[in-house]
C-alpha cells in the first residue's frame, strides 16, 4: 500500500495530461541516459526493467537500441503507463507493464539491467532502494540511473527564500548520499551536468511543473498567497529561468 505522500504524487503524475508537452528537461535526460546505456555490455536475453516510465521517453530508446529485450516498463502512476503503451505501440514482443513502487523492488538475482530517469528524487530512501535493487540484479548487471541533486531550482528556491515563503522544493540528495553506503561488490561510476529551463515568467513555470505532475507537495506547509505572489516577481526580475542538476549513475554488481 502506498504512503500518503506517494499516493498524491502517484495523483499527480496521473492527472499530467500535458506531460510531453512540457516535460522538455525530461525528454533530453532520457535520451543522454540511453546513450550511456547503449555503451554498456548489458545481457540483452535477461530481463530488463525500467522504473519511473513516465510517458516511456527512456522506454523507447532502450527499445530502439535493442527492439528485442525482455522490457518491463514500470510507473507508480497507472495513467502514465497507459500514455507509455499508447505511444511505445504493441511491435515489442518483449516489453510488458507494470504498476509498481519502484522503491519497493525485492527480486533478488532476476534482472539484467535495472534502469531509470528522473525517478530517484521521489524516493522516501534512496539509498536503500538502491541497495534492494543492487540485490535484484544477476551478477555483472547493471542499475543505470539519473536523478535530480542539490542545485535544482536554485533560482525558484532563492526567490521563495527572500519572499518568506516556505521552500516547497524536495531537498534533493547528493551523489554520495545516494551511492555512499553501497554495501555489495560493485563497480560505482556516476558524472553530473546541468540545464537550463527558460520560462516567459513565473506562472509559466509553476504551470509547467503541474503539467509533468511535478508540482505534488512533499510536505503541508502553508503558502501565504502574498508571499507566493513575491517569490513569483523575484523569480521573474532574475529571469524566470531553472537549472537542473542531474546526476547520472552507474552501478555494476560483480559478476
Amino acid at each position: 500500500m502506498l504512503s500518503s505522500r506517494k499516493a498524491r504524487i502517484a495523483h499527480a503524475f496521473d492527472g499530467a495530461n500535458d506531460y510531453d508537452a512540457h516535460a522538455t528537461i525530461q525528454r533530453e535526460v532520457a535520451a543522454r541516459l540511453a546513450t550511456r546505456i547503449a555503451s554498456l555490455d548489458v545481457d540483452v536475453a535477461a530481463p530488463a526493467l525500467e522504473i519511473g516510465c513516465g510517458t516511456g521517453f527512456l522506454t523507447r530508446a532502450l527499445l530502439k537500441q535493442w527492439p528485442d529485450l525482455p522490457l518491463i516498463a514500470s510507473d507508480i502512476a497507472p495513467a502514465m503507463l497507459e500514455r507509455t503503451r499508447e505511444l511505445t505501440g504493441h511491435n515489442h514482443s518483449g516489453l510488458s507493464y507494470e504498476v509498481l513502487d519502484g522503491e519497493q523492488i525485492n527480486a533478488p538475482g532476476r534482472y539484467g539491467l535495472i534502469a531509470s530517469s528522473l525517478a530517484f528524487q521521489w524516493f522516501e530512501d534512496a539509498a536503500a532502494a538502491i541497495d534492494r535493487m543492487i540485490g535484484s540484479l544477476r551478477p555483472g548487471g547493471w542499475l543505470v540511473f539519473s536523478t535530480l541533486i542539490p542545485g535544482t531550482f536554485r533560482e525558484w528556491i532563492k526567490a521563495q527564500q527572500e519572499a518568506g515563503l516556505p521552500t516547497l522544493t524536495r531537498d534533493f540528495r547528493d551523489i554520495p548520499a545516494l551511492t555512499g553506503s553501497i554495501l555489495r561488490d560493485c563497480e560505482v561510476s556516476a558524472n553530473s551536468y546541468s540545464l537550463t529551463e527558460h520560462h516567459a515568467d513565473g506562472l509559466s513555470f509553476l504551470r509547467g511543473l503541474k503539467a509533468i505532475g511535478a508540482a505534488s507537495r512533499w510536505n503541508d506547509a502553508p503558502s501565504p498567497a502574498g508571499a507566493l505572489r513575491e517569490a513569483i516577481r523575484i523569480f521573474e526580475q532574475a529571469g524566470a529561468s531553472v537549472t537542473y542538476e542531474i546526476a547520472e549513475i552507474v552501478i555494476r554488481r560483480a559478476k
